[in-house]
């Protein structure tokens, strides 16, 4: 089974929105094709969300709450 972490793609729907880090659908879609051939778990379409998530995932939770993320 393959697990997609994509972070935020550029799609009409996000069109207007300014996201950082965006990847395009055509990049998602090869790097998913990539994955599948591949036989991979999981896999982030930008490797920088990798390490940004590890940072939030690990910050404790009465903290994280007070946090506007």
């Amino acid at each position: 089974m393959l697990t997609i972490k994509p972070g935020p793609v550029d799609t009409p729907m996000t069109a207007g929105l300014k996201l950082p880090l965006t990847s395009s659908s055509a990049d998602a879609g090869a790097q998913i094709y990539q994955a599948m051939k591949q036989g991979r778990d999981v896999v982030y379409v930008k490797p920088i969300w990798r390490w940004v998530m590890t940072v939030i995932r690990n910050i404790p939770e009465p903290i994280f709450k007070r946090t506007k993320l």
